[in-house]
């Protein structure tokens, strides 16, 4: 299964957990407000039960996006947040209705936890205009409700660079640098020419070394009027690019 078959497979099952949910709660709220009758016990406990399944389902695949790839479609990742703002506000609309039998619910009636649905709060705030968020974060803390996502953006995301790819660069690195220390033995005196060409490909070659050395260099220099910003490996390369040792000796 593809990430794509996976994410809207997810879903497909959210969306089934919603009409589950949803078609438990309705004659319940004809019941009420119809009958004026009290729901029973069960009636709030697979209430409880069913918007307990569907909005974890939902916080758990918030996780989990990032890893399908999700994230990647602005369009998708901007409407789904969407979709988290109102599925916070129908939790806070289901939490204050279990509490108002809390009577009769007694002791099965338990507080969210301080974490929960912190994911989707995260979503909320990460893609969503600010009054958006800041509505919903108001709204849980006048419902004594965990903020947690709100207040706290998480870790950011490693990227992780293959090891194949190191590898790769580190040879292709090594290669060229060697090239150029035998052209630099066998043609000692090089024409401007062969030095532009020897210089750049010198540039690239540690480059590729310095692509797989953990640490930061960052270079800001002025170079024929144009300002050059560059970090890591970049750096490198315009460090060794710009610098023109045996012409520094000479002077």
């Amino acid at each position: 299964m593809t990430n794509e078959q996976a994410v809207l497979q997810a879903e497909a099952e959210i969306e089934k957990l919603k009409q589950a949910y949803m078609a438990h709660l309705e004659p319940i709220v004809i019941k009420i407000h119809e009958r004026g009758e009290r729901p029973s016990l069960q009636d709030l406990l697979t209430c409880q039960k069913l918007g307990t399944k569907y909005f974890n389902f939902i916080e758990n695949f918030v996780g989990n996006s990032g890893l399908l790839g999700a994230h990647a479609n602005g369009k998708w990742v901007t409407g789904f947040a969407e979709t988290c703002h109102s599925v916070l506000m129908a939790f806070v609309v289901h939490v204050n209705f279990l509490r108002s039998y809390s009577d009769k619910l007694a002791g099965a009636l338990e507080p969210p936890d301080t974490a929960a649905y912190a994911n989707m709060q995260r979503m909320t705030k990460e893609y969503l205009p600010k009054y958006q968020w800041k509505q919903i974060e108001s709204l849980f803390k006048d419902n004594s409700l965990p903020i947690a996502g709100f207040e706290y953006a998480g870790a950011n995301d490693l990227n992780e660079i293959p090891k194949w790819q190191l590898i790769t660069g580190l040879v292709i690195g090594a290669l060229f640098a060697l090239l150029i220390l035998l052209l630099a033995i066998f043609i000692p005196s090089p024409t401007p020419t062969q030095f532009f060409v020897f210089r750049g490909v010198f540039s690239v070659s540690l480059a590729a070394v310095a692509a797989i050395i953990p640490g930061l260099l960052n270079v800001e220099s002025r170079f024929q009027k144009f300002s050059i910003r560059a970090t890591g490996a970049i750096a490198v390369f315009i460090i060794v690019w710009l610098l023109n040792p045996p012409a520094l000796i000479g002077s």
